[in-house]
């Protein structure tokens, strides 16, 4: 009976930690493709418009915040790490 209820706890445990979304992963790769841009030639300035045009396009869920820079880390690490 213990073996069963430590299995159930480590299975539920493992689908929580599930990782980012493929929507998530998605927003990430039109983020890097922004910032790749450098239409203003300044990283804060790029960041906030990038950010702005891609809130317009997903939804709030996008961006929970583990998930949504585990997404950046995993498909955009440079924009990732000055996040930092």
């Amino acid at each position: 009976m213990k073996k069963a209820v430590l299995g159930i706890g480590i299975i539920i445990g493992l689908a929580s930690c599930g990782g980012f979304t493929e929507e998530q992963g998605k927003a990430a790769e039109a983020m890097c493709d922004c910032m790749e841009g450098d239409p203003y030639g300044d990283y804060d300035i790029n960041f906030y418009e990038c950010d702005a045009q891609l809130k317009e396009t997903y939804g709030t869920e996008t961006f929970e915040e583990g998930s949504w820079v585990e997404a950046l880390e995993e498909k955009c690490p440079d924009v990732a790490e000055k996040m930092e």
